[in-house]
């Protein structure tokens, strides 16, 4: 590794070993115990930019479905940009440069490259940060422009940048560089936005199958192939693309030797998939800690306080599903994949079965 191939890595409790076993620079490819190898195409993004001016319109895109083609989706919280696709992700304790001078995004992370890595940033940046205090009475003001149906508010930005405040979506994004009102045009909400908003339950599609585990009903696609095992024993997001993955962990987890791969926005997409971790050390296996909780349909979710994060965590949504006043029986890993629909009909599906 060179002076200017440099990174740091430190990821929460589920991922803690195996990020130090591959070397300390693990940004990691789903793979599973049950299977030897899980490889995938990520998917196309499909996200269409569409920008009403107010006052400046924020460019054009190409593509069939509007996003211009080869570039991925970039997820943080509610928000979401579309950037290159060889574009680096950056996101907080994961910091990395040198492996590409195309570009950088950050997603919760300040867009800047810490002192001692030996790099500084490309002509090309973008990010997506919380959008801090947001002055009281600021959406009853004219928004400088509507993107994708979402009124952002042009702040003061460095030489060359442009930096938006997205109230709707508690967020800031900017960029600078090239692409920069490009990228900006893509904004929309994230998958993750989809799957948690309010409103009526998505209705499950005909064709799906229901499925049964420790006493939680749930429906996923039919074509997804189901994969079972004894034990934790996965790298990255602990998801296998297009698959139903039904671990019950009746063996401590299994904390593999994960290949490095160079965390692109395209590597790092999300992929539909869901894994369910249920037994003994089902806990310890997913290894997260859980602070919001909701019934619904009679069980009890709690989201994982990752939840929203930036980066290899930014694809997934993880949380824990237990009867009312007790505690969890099962740990779910859903895939934020495309819109979030396909996720949310799985969310919503999510009940105990009922017991006489």
């Amino acid at each position: 590794m060179t002076g200017r191939q440099h990174r740091t890595g430190r990821m929460r409790h589920g991922w803690r070993a195996a990020i130090g076993i591959a070397l300390a620079v693990a940004i990691l490819v789903p793979v599973s115990a049950a299977v030897a190898a899980a490889h995938s195409t990520p998917a196309a993004a499909r996200t269409a930019a569409a920008v009403s001016p107010v006052r400046q319109a924020a460019g054009s895109l190409s593509g069939r479905s509007g996003a211009p083609a080869g570039w991925a989706p970039v997820p943080f919280r509610n928000a979401q940009l579309l950037v290159p696709g060889s574009w680096l992700v950056e996101s907080p304790g994961q910091e990395l440069c040198g492996f590409s001078e195309s570009g950088i995004i950050f997603a919760g992370a300040r867009p800047e490259i810490p002192n001692g890595l030996g790099c500084s940033l490309p002509a090309s940046v973008a990010w997506i940060v919380p959008a801090g205090h947001i002055r009281p009475g600021i959406r009853h003001r004219r928004p400088t422009a509507v993107i994708n149906g979402i009124p952002v508010y042009r702040l003061r930005s460095g030489k060359g940048s442009v930096l938006y405040l997205v109230p709707e979506l508690g967020v800031r994004v900017g960029a600078r560089g090239p692409k920069a009102r490009r990228v900006l045009a893509t904004l929309t909400r994230s998958p993750l936005w989809a799957v948690l908003r309010p409103g009526a339950a998505s209705v499950v599609p005909a064709s799906w199958t229901w499925r049964r585990v420790a006493g939680i009903r749930f429906a996923t696609p039919r074509s997804w192939e189901l994969l079972r095992a004894h034990q934790w024993a996965t790298c990255g997001t602990g998801l296998v693309p297009g698959s139903l993955s039904l671990i019950d962990a009746t063996k401590p987890p299994l904390y593999l030797p994960c290949p490095f791969q160079v965390p692109t926005a395209t590597a790092e997409q999300a992929q539909p998939g869901l894994t369910v971790v249920t037994g003994k050390y089902a806990a310890r296996s997913v290894g997260q800690s859980y602070v919001r909780c909701q019934v619904r349909h009679g069980s009890r979710i709690c989201l994982s306080a990752a939840t929203g994060q930036g980066g290899i965590l930014g694809g997934v949504l993880i949380f824990s599903v237990s009867p009312p006043h007790r505690r969890a029986v099962a740990y779910f890993l859903l895939g934020l994949s495309g819109s979030g629909g396909g996720a949310r009909a799985i969310f919503d599906s999510i009940r105990l079965v009922a017991t006489h």
